[in-house]
């Protein structure tokens, strides 16, 4: 059987992605919801941004921007009846700030902040059961003065409807 996703939007195909991935729990066959959102909030972040993505190999930081400040990217889809609010770890620090873009169970974006390493330093301790800083999104967080607000959506409509004319 073939499903020919060529017309549809990224949206429709993460939604078609979303439905698939429930059935397969429901049906025992996956016990995760491990899912492709930091490879998009990346793409996001990089539509905004601009400058380049770093490689693979590179761990600290996912974005390095023209005006070369380098940019460590987080996602986060909540979904479900408990709504996450830990990041996976930050395990470096050559990175000069954080992104966060917030989905919610469609894939929809919600919310993105952005904050200096410096903040995460301060405010997380390394936790060496991973080895890294684990950022919480906690309310108290993200009304700290050094939290930035970001519209990302235009980004987000660009690279969901790649055809489409965004002013």
């Amino acid at each position: 059987m073939s499903i020919d996703l060529e017309d549809l939007s990224v949206p429709e195909i993460l939604k078609v992605w979303t439905g698939a991935m429930d059935e397969l729990q429901k049906r025992n066959v996956i016990r995760t919801a491990n899912n492709p959102i930091g490879g998009l909030a990346e793409a996001i972040v990089f539509e905004h941004f601009g400058g380049e993505r770093g490689s693979f190999n590179q761990k600290a930081w996912d974005i390095r921007t023209e005006a070369g400040e380098r940019i460590q990217v987080k996602a986060l889809r909540r979904a479900g009846e408990r709504q996450r609010r830990n990041l996976g770890a930050i395990r470096d620090s050559d990175y000069d700030s954080v992104v966060v873009v917030m989905f919610n169970a469609a894939f929809e974006l919600t919310n993105a902040v952005k904050f200096p390493r410096e903040l995460v330093e301060e405010t997380f301790q390394v936790r060496a059961h991973v080895n890294g800083r684990i950022v919480r999104l906690s309310d108290t967080f993200l009304r700290h003065p050094q939290v930035e607000t970001l519209d990302l959506s235009a980004a987000y409509e660009r690279i969901s409807n790649p055809d489409a004319v965004v002013l």
